[in-house]
């Protein structure tokens, strides 16, 4: 799901349930990549079909990623892709699926691949427990401690237990997309993008999209009775709007969201 917006309203295309797609891999700026799991032979058969099928260079890294199914960028003249392992068996209609997703009809293709990674979620791993590492939550403007404490006070009676830091920053240039934060379930880290530290971001607004990490922890991802995993579901949105900044923060957001993916890092 490309994510223009922690809003969304303001996004391009209507939320999905989770595994997420993505323009742009978020991982690559909000925390470590994860482990290849597939035989580069895996790879490039994949590679040569989705070539086939775009008219143009293509490379494919499968990951064993329980975050993001797919992504893809363009490196050197080439589009690279990063997928799931369970894409490795795809079949003909899902390949094409994954090509179109990188041209304008992206919701129909977005749709195909929702539902090819909902058949085959029981091949998504959790992320093995890793050992506590720092977090920078103090930056150059904004303390994420501090507005972490602050809102856990106000608004959740100190329950939430998370740690909090900002994510890392990805090379430079201007971003198609961005993603405010993320909140990782099986470890109970919050990571705010780093491009939020910033002396024309206000306060408000990072409160905002602390607020709206911290609630996932309040308010977990759903299954329907279709199987479908809702990560932002009518109990969370209504819980979000309850924010006394949403207003303005969505308000700030329509305004200078230009100012965020023209940062470089």
């Amino acid at each position: 799901m490309r994510q223009l917006s922690l809003f969304p309203s303001l996004n391009t295309e209507p939320p999905r349930s989770e595994p997420r797609l993505a323009a742009r891999q978020p991982e690559a700026e909000l925390g470590p990549s994860r482990i290849h799991v597939v035989p580069d032979g895996a790879s490039l058969v994949m590679a040569s079909r989705l070539s086939s099928l775009l008219r143009e260079p293509v490379e494919v890294e499968l990951t064993d990623n329980a975050w993001t199914m797919v992504s893809y960028r363009r490196v050197s003249g080439r589009l690279h892709f990063r997928l799931h392992h369970m894409f490795a068996r795809a079949h003909e209609p899902v390949m094409r699926a994954l090509a179109g997703f990188t041209g304008k009809n992206r919701r129909a293709h977005g749709r195909a691949i929702d539902e090819y990674v909902r058949q085959h979620r029981d091949l998504i791993k959790s992320s093995a427990p890793r050992a506590d590492t720092p977090l920078a939550a103090r930056g150059q403007v904004h303390d994420l401690l501090d507005i972490f404490a602050a809102l856990n006070a106000r608004h959740f009676d100190n329950q939430v237990q998370a740690r909090i830091g900002w994510g890392r920053r990805a090379p430079g240039g201007r971003r198609r997309s961005i993603k405010m934060g993320v909140y990782f379930h099986d470890h109970k880290i919050i990571r705010i993008h780093p491009a939020l530290d910033d002396q024309r971001v206000p306060r408000h607004f990072v409160e905002m999209v602390v607020f709206h990490e911290m609630l996932h922890q309040v308010i977990p991802p759903s299954v329907d009775s279709a199987g479908r995993r809702s990560v932002h579901g009518n109990e969370f949105r209504a819980a979000e709007r309850t924010f006394p900044g949403y207003e303005r923060a969505r308000a700030w957001e329509r305004a200078h969201l230009h100012l965020l993916l023209r940062q470089r890092s």
